[in-house]
């Protein structure tokens, strides 16, 4: 697949820093997973989102950084608001990738959340089972809920290994 390259933003653009190629690809897979129309290039229309991928039909942008907690946040929150959008943000580290989810419609964030999927169904399941909601990804983009998508632990673990739609031994490599 080839990726356009990338220009950077204006001096007064605030933007995520660019991540290393394979987690750029982890992005892509999430994104692709999710469905829908794909703008690859949304800074053309959006400043700040360089770097990011926008699901049209899902009013969703995925972004994506290496950055700790909760570096990323003010500038994810600030193109939510402004332009109505969902972020999920997927946070990358040498051992595991989780998402943080902005909702346009809500003012605080969801954090160390992981895929889940089963079914062709992608869920956002919190890292802990301690009653936050699930999210699921969905033709009209991400909706909240209080029921998890699993009936017990195994069926969550199953969950988890299915939702990772990357080959992790790969990207050891890469």
């Amino acid at each position: 697949m080839n990726m356009p390259i990338m220009s950077r933003p204006e001096a007064v653009a605030p933007t995520l820093p660019f991540v290393r190629e394979a987690v750029r690809r982890r992005m892509l897979a999430v994104a692709y997973q999710i469905g829908g129309l794909i703008d690859f290039q949304p800074h053309h229309r959006i400043p700040g989102t360089e770097g990011g991928i926008l699901l049209m039909e899902r009013n969703l942008l995925v972004m994506c950084t290496s950055q700790f907690r909760p570096l990323g946040w003010d500038l994810a929150e600030d193109i939510c608001l402004r332009h109505g959008l969902d972020i999920l943000l997927l946070r990358f580290d040498a051992y595991q990738a989780t998402f943080d989810i902005c909702m346009h419609s809500r003012g605080s964030w969801l954090s160390h959340y992981h895929g889940w999927s089963a079914d062709g169904e992608l869920w956002f399941v919190p890292h802990v089972d301690d009653g936050s909601h699930y999210v699921r990804a969905g033709r009209y983009g991400l909706l909240f809920t209080d029921h998890p998508p699993f009936a017990n632990a195994r069926q969550r673990e199953a969950g988890f290994a299915a939702g990772c739609p990357w080959d992790t031994a790969r990207e050891v490599r890469a």
